[in-house]
């Protein structure tokens, strides 16, 4: 069956949910949604631009339970993942198939506030920069009328960051 239009415009929809999911979820608190909506059984990270460590493979619910006390750092966060590129082949293509695996880049940003300090002063860091991902398709999902899509691997590069880094220590000893 070739890729036709209809189902590359799907696919690119969902993806794009998928992605910009993480940043709100994390904002949000919402860890159900990154365990349920997100994130692949399995999944590759690579956050150490940011938090320094090394990157790993880890299971979702594990990371989702890790990434529920990242959030514990700060009072109050906002993320934004824009410029999604993702790269999927063009529809009606002779010989071309739906892909099960699909790589994409994005630009991304960081402003972190701490927990106020003994002066109730909070420290805030600010940092952006590039994402790598890659999702997979879960036919398992899509067969329950569900984006199939999840995130199986993630990769902050770190271009620019501004603030005090202070704020982020807390984050770093939790994330690996």
């Amino acid at each position: 069956m070739s890729y036709d239009t209809a189902q590359y415009l799907l696919d690119r929809a969902n993806i794009h949910d998928t992605i910009t999911k993480v940043p709100l979820y994390y904002d949000l608190r919402n860890i159900a949604g990154l365990r349920d909506e997100v994130y692949a059984q399995e999944l590759y990270l690579d956050y150490t631009s940011i938090l320094g460590g090394e990157p790993f493979t880890i299971a979702r619910d594990e990371w989702v339970d890790r990434a529920s006390k990242i959030f514990e750092s700060f009072s109050s966060t906002q993320h934004v993942t824009s410029g999604l590129v993702i790269h999927l082949p063009q529809p009606n293509t002779p010989g071309v198939r739906r892909p099960d695996t699909v790589s994409l880049y994005a630009q991304v940003a960081g402003h972190m506030v701490g927990h106020p300090g003994p002066d109730g002063s909070s420290g805030f860091a600010q940092n952006g920069g590039l994402l790598e991902a890659e999702v997979q398709r879960d036919p398992a999902l899509e067969k329950k009328g569900q984006n199939p899509w999840r995130i199986t691997k993630y990769k902050v590069i770190k271009r620019w960051n501004k603030g005090n880094d202070d704020v982020l220590s807390h984050a770093q000893q939790n994330y690996q």
